[in-house]
């Protein structure tokens, strides 16, 4: 049987005559006339046979060729036809169902201001908007929504009719920088741009998405774009309460270390306080004297003063460990910080016999962070060496504290023991949430240094067997560029 292409029922070839016969029609025309064009043949070659002038049956014949041609190519045609069809009709299916926010703008005008700032000479759109301000807002006048399918209706409200011919210019108003980032994208020539951003809805609600957009090019004589948002406020809600139960993970570890170092807290606080009595008595033995030494009294209260400055600095980093308060992102030097984050350390150190060596790099750059998280990460990984040490009965013990400079916009730190090492089979498991080799431990000192160390922008990682022997861990930290903004998506310990 032949295959009909309008879906009404083939015609077998051998009955094709019958349905003449009957006066019924074939529409079918491809095989009618192919069949036609047999017989002609046929007819024309049974008449050269019994010697008939064949020149009129030859041009029948011929024109019966041209009508099968033409036959075939009408439904040729037709099927090309029914399969665009099928394909249009596919698209408008996925367009209106699509559980995606899918919005048809016109772009011709956009196109039109494009062709004329290349025809001037300007290359870098970025500079063009520097100059020009008020271009971005041209911009958005340019592309206009043409059509909206029912996600995008449900998203931004006001009824498929309320985007027709309307301008982008609203639903940008919260993050303008996006749609300038959209624009600079296109002028590169680029297919596709994507970003997360905020957009205004029509009734005036701002709401976290994904925006994509996929030049399409001419259709009908328009330069069509397709834009796509996702809604992704659940998305960044529930990431926003991981981290802020991260940071009650932090900030419980914080008051759990301080715990362990109470030794060492008592022994630096104890150190400017016994100098405080010493530097006191001093005084009074020097105003006791028949002739008081003025000279002599003035140096020891000095002395008191910087004493009690020194304690009071002590006191206050403490606090800072202690305390639940917003982090506090600023440019900082990050062997200052190993530096300080070592004070807290240097009485537990002694009491073990345990050797630090910090090596550190004088021509690194700041880093972006917060003070006491980065702390935190130092007496984490350094409490963790002198454990693993101690645990392992060594007597020769050593911790080297390394900062260098990985690239132009990375620092890297490694804090390295000479202890045991790790086992191979458990490198890959270390940051995992309460996994551990210790005898006492909890299992949640290091992945806590992960987060820390993956909100400020950096990584982590660890070796087995380092240079010396022991474990050796390392982060980097994204350096801080001169007019850097907070990147770090850090939240308060609430």
């Amino acid at each position: 049987m032949l295959e009909r292409l309008d879906g009404s029922t083939p015609i077998k070839p051998q009955r094709w005559w019958r349905r003449v016969l009957a006066g019924r029609p074939v529409r079918d025309g491809a095989p009618l006339w192919a069949w036609g064009s047999v017989a002609l043949s046929l007819f024309s070659f049974a008449s050269s046979l019994l010697g008939y002038g064949c020149t009129a049956i030859a041009f029948a014949d011929s024109i019966a060729a041209s009508l099968v041609v033409i036959s075939l190519t009408i439904a040729a045609q037709r099927k090309t036809n029914a399969e665009l069809e099928r394909s249009e009709q596919r698209y408008r299916q996925l367009f209106s169902r699509m559980p995606i926010a899918l919005r048809q703008l016109d772009a011709s005008g956009l196109v039109v201001l494009f062709r004329k700032l290349r025809a001037e000479g300007v290359k870098d759109l970025g500079a063009y908007f520097d100059n020009h301000p008020e271009f971005l807002r041209t911009c958005m006048d340019a592309l206009t929504f043409q059509e909206a399918n029912e996600r995008a209706v449900q998203m931004f409200g006001g009824g498929v009719d309320g985007f027709v011919g309307r301008s982008m210019a609203d639903t940008w108003r919260e993050r303008p920088d996006t749609f300038r980032r959209a624009m600079e994208s296109r002028y590169r020539g680029e297919t596709n741009f994507e970003e997360e951003t905020k957009m205004v809805t029509w009734d005036g609600r701002i709401v976290d998405v994904l925006f994509t957009t996929a030049r399409v090019g001419p259709i009908n004589d328009l330069e069509i774009s397709l834009v796509g948002t996702i809604d992704i406020s659940q998305r960044l809600r529930a990431q926003q309460k991981l981290q802020q139960v991260q940071a009650e993970f932090a900030h419980a570890a914080r008051v759990s270390m301080l715990g362990e170092l109470t030794a060492s807290i008592a022994h630096e606080v104890n150190q400017p306080l016994a100098a405080i009595a010493t530097n006191g008595a001093a005084g009074l033995r020097w105003l006791n004297r028949p002739t008081p030494d003025i000279v002599e009294i003035r140096k020891t209260i000095e002395n008191i003063v910087v004493d009690a400055q020194r304690a009071a600095n002590i006191v206050a980093r403490i606090r800072g460990m202690a305390s639940r308060r917003p982090p506090e992102q600023a440019s900082l030097s990050f062997d200052e910080i190993i530096r300080e984050a070592l004070v807290f350390l240097r009485h537990e150190l002694e009491s073990r016999a345990v050797t630090i060596l910090h090596r550190p790099d004088p021509s690194a750059p700041q880093v972006l962070g917060d003070r006491t998280q980065l702390q935190q990460v130092i007496v984490n990984l350094a409490i963790n060496a002198v454990q693993a040490m101690t645990q392992a009965g060594y007597d020769d013990r050593r911790i080297v504290i390394s900062t260098v400079t990985q690239d132009a916009t990375t620092l890297c730190c490694s804090v390295e023991d000479n202890g045991p090492g790790i086992a191979t089979e458990h490198v890959d498991r270390l940051f995992e949430s309460f996994f551990t080799t210790k005898d006492s431990g909890m299992g949640m000192g290091l992945p806590i240094c992960r987060s820390i160390v993956e909100a400020h922008g950096g990584r982590i990682g660890a070796e087995g067997h380092g240079a010396n022997g022991g474990a050796r861990f390392w982060f980097t930290l994204p350096i801080a560029a001169p007019a850097d903004l907070p990147r770090c998506d850090l939240h308060a310990d609430t």
